[in-house]
């Protein structure tokens, strides 16, 4: 995972980096003091550590429903829905997303214009708290699987 301050007024492609300049990135312990951001790294090649750590972590936010997502070119629409993902939102529960595939992006927003990239990878799980405005987009690889946990069951999650 990396972590950068975005440009106040990112123009053009929002796949790319958008690092403010010069580059200002900051640490896990950082994001979390500024925005209330929780990050993880999940060993997906170690069943026993996976486990442990989002049955932690689904303890700790509740959750009892879970789906696996995929954002990539084939899907129907996908320059909508991706329109649609970038715009900022907030949530009432958690937002928690581990990344089983592929490269993206959450940018949070913990002050009024002002906007944080987080980069996330294969084993990343990153816990949103609710009420904090976020977005999110892919790379220019175009290509995420995610796994998102529910504290309530949403359409189309599983138990």
């Amino acid at each position: 995972m990396q972590i950068w301050h975005m440009e106040p007024f990112p123009c053009g492609d929002r796949r790319l980096p958008h690092h403010v300049f010069p580059p200002k990135k900051i640490t896990t312990s950082q994001l979390g003091q500024l925005a209330g951001v929780q990050y993880y790294k999940v060993d997906l090649d170690d069943t026993a550590s996976m486990k442990k750590r989002l049955s932690a972590v689904k303890t700790e936010k509740n959750v009892t429903f879970t789906d696996v997502f995929t954002v990539s070119e084939t899907m129907l629409d996908f320059d909508d829905k991706m329109e649609q993902f970038y715009e900022p939102q907030t949530q009432k529960e958690d937002v928690i997303s581990l990344v089983v595939e592929g490269t993206c992006y959450y940018d949070v927003e913990p002050e009024d214009d002002s906007w944080i990239r987080v980069q996330l990878e294969k084993g990343d799980l990153i816990v949103i708290p609710k009420g904090l405005s976020h977005r999110f987009t892919t790379t220019p690889q175009n290509f995420v699987k995610i796994q998102r946990f529910f504290s309530r069951k949403v359409e189309g999650t599983q138990g």
